[in-house]
């Protein structure tokens, strides 16, 4: 359940960073790896435990604005200032560019009014990314473009960075068209993780066309402790963005909407790598009620989310996630009428137990229980098992196979429809 996107056509730039991608990964086969594991000579797995979930180190990364974290960090001295970090890499644009390729099968049975079951080959996506510090500076730069996603290309993200301060205690400012979610807090509160989809709790699209799976405009601020060798990190961020359209689309440019949305996220990471994440949302956006029928108006709901989640990784094998949320929302019925409010439990569960470096068998479920109005409780459910190995020692090339069983009920109408997807995909990183 996915909101549509903001897209734009431009086939001449595809044509461009075509020739450019062909020009500078093709025919250099020893660079055929992910920038950043090109650009530190380091394997993916450092920073992730499978792509493109994030571990500690991996999240101090991004945190550190596309900077390693210094291995000796060990309190006899003081930690490294941000411009220091890397000082010694030289810029190369090989080590700044990236793209990403992905192809499925699919079989697919859905259940509503009419059954339809189908199956079919899939080209899901090729992205180009373009993200690095500038050497010797304290600032940072990641863009986004799909080159292709669901037969579209568009501009996915784009977003300038200034990170200050020493590498156990820094701050960060970021400014551009940036996810929500997406990539902040520890690994239960991630959007992407060794599943090929989202969990259900944080993506689900309710009534008024809102998911947090969005990406606006607006201005990221945060701070970040570290402990001794990282062995403890807390970190807080805050956003402020143009937030969506009627639609559920989001405000990339001039918008009659001139309130802003608020997002706050507050991770603490310890142990070997377990942390817990608590967020927060609150936005407005202007929602068509009745849409198409003689009694449709528009009026403009407050939006509230509220999550607590959290992760072990036991023995380094065994990953336990698990976590809450709870949405409320404004509700209007009839135009002019009493303001009630459509609410939202979301609870999920997943576990993931990785047999070796690169391969692990996961399995998830999440449970939402929805009601507006006070009125009956409607109970949408999804679970899923899945397998997932890196084929390189580099972790570079990601085969996967995954069955996803969904139910979903309509909060409105009661209405059932049941999906059930079996899916393996082959993701191959440059």
């Amino acid at each position: 359940m996915a909101l549509p996107r903001s897209k734009s056509s431009i086939p001449s730039v595809i044509s461009v960073l075509a020739a450019l991608i062909c020009t500078v990964f093709l025919p250099q086969k020893m660079q055929a790896i992910p920038a950043f594991a090109r650009k530190f000579g380091v394997k993916c797995y450092v920073c992730h435990t499978i792509p493109p979930a994030l571990n500690k180190n991996g999240y101090m990364f991004k945190r550190l604005g596309y900077r390693m974290p210094p291995d000796e960090m060990d309190g006899s001295k003081p930690a490294p200032k941000i411009s220091e970090l890397d000082k010694n890499i030289k810029f190369s644009i090989t080590n700044s560019l990236a793209i990403i390729t992905q192809g499925s099968f699919t079989v697919d049975k859905n259940k509503a009014d009419a059954s339809t079951s189908f199956s079919s080959f899939n080209m899901d996506e090729a992205a180009l990314f373009a993200a690095g510090a500038v050497p010797e500076s304290n600032f940072s730069y990641f863009v986004h473009y799909e080159l292709y996603s669901g037969g579209s290309n568009y501009l996915e993200q784009a977003i300038g960075g200034y990170t200050a301060g020493r590498a156990n205690s820094s701050y960060f400012v970021k400014a551009g068209q940036m996810h929500v979610q997406e990539g902040e807090g520890t690994r239960a509160a991630m959007f992407y993780n060794l599943f090929p989809d989202p969990a259900l709790s944080l993506t689900n699209v309710d009534p008024l066309s809102f998911t947090l799976d969005q990406h606006p405009v607006g201005v990221n601020v945060g701070y970040t402790w570290a402990s001794n060798y990282f062995k403890q990190v807390f970190a807080v961020s805050a956003k402020v963005t143009n937030g969506l359209n009627a639609d559920g689309s989001e405000i990339l440019f001039n918008s009659t909407k001139n309130s802003k949305d608020y997002w706050v996220d507050a991770d603490y990471w310890f142990g070997p790598d377990g942390g817990v994440t608590l967020m927060a949302y609150r936005g407005t956006k202007d929602q068509v009620q009745n849409a198409g029928g003689p009694d449709q108006f528009t009026y403009r709901p407050t939006l509230t989310r509220f999550g607590l989640m959290g992760n072990y990784l036991f023995f380094d094998k065994l990953d336990i996630l698990g976590g809450y949320i709870r949405s409320k929302d404004d509700w209007q019925d009839t135009m002019g009428g009493a303001k009630t409010s459509f609410v939202s439990n979301g609870f999920r569960g997943e576990v993931d137990y990785y047999l070796q470096t690169g391969f692990a068998l996961m399995a998830r479920y999440d449970q939402l229980n929805q009601n507006i109005a006070g009125g009956p409780v409607s109970h949408t459910n999804a679970w899923g098992v899945g397998a997932e190995k890196g084929l390189t020692q580099l972790g570079n090339v990601v085969l996967r196979a995954t069955y996803n069983h969904e139910k979903d009920v309509d909060p409105l109408s009661g209405a059932l429809v049941t999906d059930k997807l079996f899916k393996v995909d082959l993701r191959l990183m440059w």
